[in-house]
């Protein structure tokens, strides 16, 4: 049987989607792992508050602040690539970010298992593919670590790790 969608339909379907992956995102992941590492985190987010503007642990506090989200440990890195690659915390772009990570050689279970959410959105497929081989084909970023390079620029950083 062949539906035959109409684009708002097709359109609300996928907000539907997407709500349900951030939902589990938040419920499953996020929330549990920040009640389990409850300052455990090297670093905190009044410390990268104090940090000048423009730098990268500025722009990581700004960027959890505006989603009430508090550090998680093991997950700064996580948070950090999100502003470097210019990616943005929804579940199309975690997704989307998730590809770019895996084309660049994140083999972890957790990059596996956000992409593999990807399946629900088949209208994005195409640009995830496209993200994987910029990941594929771009330096690897597996190697920065917010706490040593907190202070650098976040223009800096993109330039080194978003070359066209």
């Amino acid at each position: 049987m062949i539906l035959n969608l109409s684009r708002k339909e097709i359109k609300k379907q996928s907000k539907i989607r997407e709500t349900l992956i951030e939902n589990l995102k938040v419920s499953i992941a996020i929330k549990p792992l920040q009640y389990l590492f409850q300052s455990k985190s090297e670093i905190t987010l009044d410390e990268l508050s104090l940090l000048p503007e423009g730098t990268i642990g500025n722009d990581v506090f700004k960027m959890l602040n505006s989603h009430h989200l508090k550090i998680i440990p093991k997950f700064e890195e996580h948070d950090m690539k999100h502003i470097i690659l210019g990616y943005s915390m929804s579940s199309i772009d975690e997704v989307r970010m998730q590809a770019y990570l895996f084309g660049n050689g994140n083999y972890s279970i957790s990059c596996i298992l956000f992409l593999t959410s990807g399946i629900l959105f088949p209208e994005h497929w195409n640009t995830f593919y496209q993200d994987y081989k910029k990941g594929k084909n771009a330096i690897s970023i597996s190697s920065l670590v917010l706490k040593k390079c907190q202070t650098e620029l976040t223009k800096d950083l993109k330039a080194i790790y978003c070359k066209k």
